[in-house]
């Protein structure tokens, strides 16, 4: 393991044994709550490209934004720099981006299930801060990797929608909006575990 990784293996997440290797390219001044930060400032472009039906240039920024979840997280966690900000901000920034897409876009496909998940997020967000209210520091609200595979699942359904849109092709459309039926499920195993 490269010398700057701090965390122990048994802390990583599966996508931080292949970001391990990229960490030496990655500049030090680079932190990961820049990243966050950037993913929450640049999702409402977002809106405005999936509402001009700017689809390609939506779909390259909705990938540039859902990498910077994925190296957020795991340079927090091999280089020890998760933060109290990180840990409340990354998943709001990840429940905006991913909102986004599904109110936009599969609201037009689906609108049940554009409603199911927008009400599973808004669970999660309210339903952390009342046990975060209720027990204070007794329990730790924190992501967990039923909520990551959700977040995986909405990912590759949100990108596979927007790219039905840019090639105009139904089944891309199609296996978009059925990854997020999955999602709803480890959305709720998730909540059931008290992770995001």
């Amino acid at each position: 393991m490269p010398e700057e990784v701090y965390q122990k293996a048994d802390k990583l997440m599966p996508q931080d044994h292949v970001i391990k290797y990229l960490l030496p390219i990655i500049p030090h001044w680079l932190k990961p709550n820049y990243l966050t930060f950037i993913r929450l400032v640049a999702s409402p472009l977002l809106i405005m490209f999936l509402n001009s039906r700017e689809y390609k240039i939506g779909l390259v920024l909705f990938i540039i934004l859902a990498l910077t979840d994925l190296f957020d997280g795991s340079i927090a966690r091999l280089r020890d720099q998760i933060t109290d900000w990180g840990k409340v901000w990354d998943p709001v920034a990840d429940k905006f981006l991913i909102g986004i897409v599904v109110v936009v876009l599969l609201y037009r496909a689906n609108p049940i299930l554009a409603m199911a998940v927008v009400g599973l997020e808004l669970a999660f967000i309210t339903g952390s801060a009342f046990l975060k209210l209720k027990y204070k520091d007794l329990v730790e609200i924190k992501s967990n990797i039923w909520g990551k595979l959700k977040m995986v699942c909405q990912c590759f359904g949100a990108g596979l929608l927007m790219l039905g849109f840019v090639v105009r092709q139904a089944v891309f459309l199609d296996i978009g909006e059925m990854l997020f039926y999955p999602a709803l499920f480890l959305g709720v195993l998730s909540i059931w575990k008290k992770g995001l």
